[in-house]
């Protein structure tokens, strides 16, 4: 960092010390109060009585970690207001989590998410599934770990492993001891961090700028105000069809069969519970969202004659946020703290969530199995350690996994890749069972398998033939003497030959790899879907489309009324007919014939 910059104060260590104190009383706290994490619902499902607020805060803080609060900024300064956009995919995400995810994960009373692929597959897919979600977040774990480490490099000159160390050990502290009540309660108070260090940067920072509306007129003589490009090239990085429906699909793995997201759903109190903590996050996601990306406006208003990237202040585009807070807001006493505290309880929140969810999975999918097939009884003290064990032992490969997310590039952009490539087929077999009676399990197979070989190939060959970028000019003009340290807010924006601009250079990959990396999910999720169709009506086998399991399905037709007399109960008793049809025999007799749980697993 540039000398001339406000360092970190005695005030700031303290109020970012504080935050991390807090989160580990709290584990403490749940470790020693209630059923003191001794059982295995408690531990991982908070014993399913967790309200609606809480859940859903606990699933913002969760998925809204630093790859938001420093990618989007990153991303409104290098290239524009155009990724804010992605708000609209919000408007298919959620929706379709609560009224289709949401009903049938809680009709089947489950642990892991992983096991209704068993139940609607073979047990071979739910280990697939597994496997692939343990791989997948060790990887998001690592990049979200990496990114406020980043920042605390950029702010402070601290070391980034030793901040890395900090947020793991912290993290897994109060995971290990805490279960998931400490989880839930910890992403509450954090998410109100998060939510208030940004509001402090837009309002004092647009302050210093001179206004939202000199905000707005330098974004515009710097080519960056554009929201809606209607092109419909897959290949251009962000347009509003990539931005809508790629948005959408790219969150798909996280928001919808991911097990840190089931989980949460598992563990609300009830159905409703669990369908209004989905609903919660509508309007927050979007406001989150559009909080880091007026950050990113500011920043870009504040820098746009004296870029610190050019001007080698700072090293890493998603860089930026942390050093403006520091540059801009270093001279008020502990603000610098606070918004250092947002970023890691961005972290911390995803860490422990991921570490939680990790637990359960290895524990269901794997250690029960093998169990029962060895006929040993495993007993529930036992198996609670293991998950504590397991949730330690994660926690610590995070720490080792963050260190190689060095070398991955962007935050944003990488988020999106993994979860494309890894997450897009696991959506698109989830939905092969939960949408069709006619997929089967030669059918998953293949979708799953297609679905990985287009994505792997299309990620590792992007990875290796960057696609060029076309990024608008960056100036250091206005620097002072080699360092941005004074601003005037009645500065005009002045492009020299001082400022940076990409040029766009001859590309020798394939024009495959130049896919915008908010298709890759999509695309997966496409070639999964078709040909698990396919190949499941070229060779049905044995399989008999009448016998599945209706639990397994969704069903545009539910009894989710509340009964209040005898027409509503006709009307009820003939869409549960529709529903669960009478012909139905062998292990699905109680479903069809106990009004009150068919009644449950339809809400």
């Amino acid at each position: 960092m540039a000398s001339g910059v406000v360092r970190f104060g005695t005030i700031d260590y303290a109020v970012f010390a504080l935050m991390l104190c807090i989160s580990v009383i709290i584990g403490i706290y749940y470790a020693l109060s209630g059923g003191k994490q001794k059982t295995t619902a408690e531990f991982l499902l908070g014993n399913r009585k967790m309200m609606a607020i809480p859940v859903g805060l606990s699933l913002l803080a969760s998925f809204m970690s630093a790859i938001t609060i420093l990618g989007v900024p990153a991303e409104m300064y290098t290239f524009g207001t155009q990724y804010w956009m992605i708000i609209i995919s919000y408007v298919i995400l959620f929706p379709t989590v609560a009224l289709v995810f949401v009903p049938v994960f809680r009709a089947v009373d489950i642990t892991s998410s992983y096991e209704y692929l068993e139940r609607r597959f073979s047990f071979g897919m739910r280990s697939l599934g597994s496997i692939m979600f343990i791989i997948q977040t060790c990887l998001y774990m690592a990049i979200v770990t990496y990114g406020p480490s980043l920042a605390m490099e950029a702010v402070t000159g601290f070391p980034v492993w030793i901040s890395i160390l900090v947020i793991g050990v912290v993290c897994t502290i109060y995971t290990t001891i805490g279960g998931m009540k400490a989880v839930i309660w910890n992403d509450v108070i954090q998410v109100l961090v998060m939510v208030g260090g940004l509001i402090a940067v837009v309002i004092v920072g647009s302050q210093r700028v001179g206004g939202f509306t000199r905000v707005w007129e330098l974004l515009e003589k710097g080519d960056r105000l554009k929201f809606f490009d209607f092109n419909p090239d897959p290949t251009q990085r962000l347009s509003i069809w990539s931005l809508m429906i790629g948005g959408a699909f790219g969150l798909f793995p996280l928001w919808a069969v991911n097990q840190t997201a089931v989980q949460r759903f598992l563990s609300a109190k009830s159905n409703k519970d669990a369908r209004r903590s989905v609903w919660i996050n509508l309007p927050l996601s979007i406001f989150v969202v559009s909080l880091c990306a007026l950050c990113g406006c500011v920043i870009y208003a504040f820098y746009h004659d004296c870029d610190p990237k050019t001007n080698k202040a700072i090293t890493s585009g998603d860089q930026i946020l942390p050093y403006f807070v520091l540059h801009v807001l270093g001279d008020i006493q502990g603000i610098s703290g606070l918004f250092l505290a947002c970023l890691f309880s961005g972290t911390l929140s995803t860490l422990s969530s991921g570490l939680n969810s990790l637990a359960a999975v290895v524990l269901e999918d794997i250690i029960k199995p093998i169990n029962k097939r060895r006929s040993v009884v495993l007993s529930e003290t036992k198996a609670t350690l293991i998950t504590k064990i397991l949730a330690l032992s994660f926690g610590v490969l995070t720490i080792g996994l963050s260190f190689l997310a060095m070398k991955l590039g962007a935050i944003l952009t990488t988020f999106y890749r993994v979860f494309g490539v890894v997450g897009g087929p696991v959506v698109g077999v989830f939905c092969l069972g939960m949408l069709t009676r006619k997929a089967n399990t030669r059918g998953a197979y293949a979708g799953l398998l297609g679905g990985l070989i287009i994505g792997l190939w299309i990620g590792v060959g992007a990875q290796i033939y960057r696609p060029p970028l076309s990024i608008a000019q960056l100036s250091t003009a206005g620097c002072v003497q080699g360092l941005n340290t004074t601003f005037t807010s009645n500065s005009t924006f002045n492009p020299s030959m001082n400022g940076t601009a990409a040029t766009p250079k001859s590309y020798d990959g394939l024009a495959l790899y130049k896919l915008s990396f908010l298709w890759y999910s999509a695309v997966c999720f496409l070639v999964t879907f078709i040909v698990g169709i396919v190949v499941s009506t070229i060779f049905p086998g044995d399989h008999d489309s009448a016998s599945v399991d209706p639990r397994l399905l969704f069903h545009f037709k539910r009894c989710c009324r509340r009964t209040k007399g005898e027409h509503d109960l006709a009307s009820c008793q003939q869409d549960r007919e529709e529903v669960f049809p009478t012909q139905l025999n062998g292990p699905y007799r109680e479903v069809k014939s106990t009004t009150g749980l068919i009644k449950e697993s339809s809400m």
